[in-house]
């Protein structure tokens, strides 16, 4: 009955709950396999049979994981700080001029003579950052391999997060609450090709294999995110917030961030799937040396039936 009543208290747990699940797994499901491939071929053998299938099962599976990036993944990339610049007010700079990253001042220089608003005719957001997208698209060769960027773009999202927080770490603003993002302010460059738009099951396949194969090594990739003050406006009783808007007297900041993609390989492959890689190069030892010995103890059984 003590025991019973410990095991019951365990099950509260998630901790103990899961690792009994695991267990009662294991033992159930490989010792139950084990059990059945023993009696008909002997202990030892059907001790290697059984470890060369798990084995052999874990490498397949770490190999998915591999390449999508899932199970048991390793550090996700991370958006890490370059540094932040301000241009000067009622200058056309964007704050780029001064940066001590060459690959952001050729941006800076770019924006200078080139504007992504000119291909936008239309009033309303959405299809104005679609017209920016396709405008910037047309000219690409005038943006010297840097990529607009909309505002709907998953990337441009993860790094305006990350870009708020390193604005409120440097002390450049006190909240968020005291700029907005500007509209046609994002640009990226450098990283692996990127899947064209609307693609289909050919496009995806031709994409992976041309990010793993042909272009196995990336280059490093960097993010311009670009912020400015708000205007001052005050908030009437029992209405509302107004919505923030943008001060054109005010600085414009450029947030240039880098991608970590952690991993001992960053180049190559990231930390996220450098955990499901050494998983699969570990199982998949592991599944050859067993197989390895069960072909050397099948010849041996072999050489022992000729003698016989």
């Amino acid at each position: 009955m003590l025991l019973l009543s410990f095991l019951e208290g365990l099950g509260f747990d998630p901790f103990f709950r899961g690792f009994l699940s695991v267990m009662v797994g294991v033992v159930v499901m490989i010792g139950g396999t084990y059990m059945i491939v023993a009696s008909n071929s002997g202990a030892r053998t059907g001790g290697l049979i059984s470890a060369s299938a798990l084995f052999g099962w874990m490498f397949l599976m770490g190999i998915i994981w591999t390449v999508y990036g899932i199970g048991w993944r390793g550090q996700a990339p991370t958006w890490e700080l370059v540094e932040v610049n301000r241009d000067l007010p009622a200058s056309d700079n964007d704050g780029l001029d001064f940066a001590e990253n060459q690959r952001a001042v050729g941006l800076g220089r770019v924006l200078e003579g080139f504007d992504v608003t000119a291909g936008v005719t239309s009033d309303d957001p959405d299809i104005a950052q679609t017209e920016a997208v396709e405008y910037a698209k047309a000219n690409a060769d005038d943006l010297d391999g840097w990529r607009y960027l909309a505002t709907s773009n998953p990337v441009r999202g993860e790094a305006q997060s990350a870009a708020d927080e390193h604005l409120i770490e440097e002390h450049v603003f006190d909240s968020t609450a005291e700029y907005v993002p500007l509209q046609f302010g994002a640009y990226s460059t450098g990283g692996k090709p990127l899947l064209k738009d609307n693609p289909n099951v050919l496009d995806r396949v031709w994409h992976k294999i041309d990010s793993m194969t042909l272009h196995a090594i990336h280059t490093q990739e960097l993010m311009v995110i670009q912020v400015q003050g708000v205007v001052e406006q005050p908030t009437l009783p029992g209405q509302p917030p107004p919505v923030a808007r943008a001060d054109a007297e005010k600085s414009v900041v450029s947030v240039i961030m880098e991608r970590d993609r952690g991993g001992p390989l960053p180049a190559l492959f990231g930390g996220l799937r450098f955990t499901p890689a050494m998983f699969t190069i570990f199982n998949g030892i592991l599944f050859a040396l067993v197989t390895w010995m069960l072909h050397v103890r099948e010849k041996r059984e072999f050489e022992i039936r000729a003698r016989a």
